[in-house]
């Protein structure tokens, strides 16, 4: 088994790094014009959207991640959404953050769906060499 832990490492960073980005651009976008009304849209976008948008990243860079790798492919993945997970989790203990169910179900869907997208990728790789 062939695990890229450095890789992994830097693809799992990039993930949560865009994750914070995309929430705080949509956050930018919808300001409204008095602060205290900000703060609690950034809340309520990185409550509703933030799982989504991590769930999503999460198999888009699990699949982009392995789609060059020649075999290991769903460990990769799976260790990458673990990663991402773990992460995620940091931050939310950092910021003293409440336990919500939501939490618990988007850490779970981001190693489900890094397990999916190298799926993906490893099934579009049998596929090529089937065709050749």
């Amino acid at each position: 088994m062939d695990i890229k832990y450095l890789q992994i490492v830097a693809a799992a960073l990039t993930i949560e790094i865009i994750n914070v980005l995309v929430l705080v651009i949509l956050g930018s976008a919808f300001r409204p014009e008095e602060a205290g009304q900000s703060q609690a849209l950034l809340q309520n976008f990185g409550h509703s959207l933030g799982p989504v948008v991590g769930v999503l990243l999460c198999f888009i860079g699990s699949y982009l991640f392995t789609r060059t790798m020649t075999h290991s492919k769903i460990p990769n993945g799976v260790l990458l959404g673990l990663l991402v997970a773990i992460i995620e989790m940091g931050i939310l203990l950092g910021n003293d953050a409440d336990f919500q169910i939501v939490f618990m179900v988007s850490n779970t869907g981001r190693v489900i769906a890094g397990a999916l997208g190298a799926y993906l990728a490893d099934s579009y790789s049998r596929q090529d060499k089937h065709d050749v």
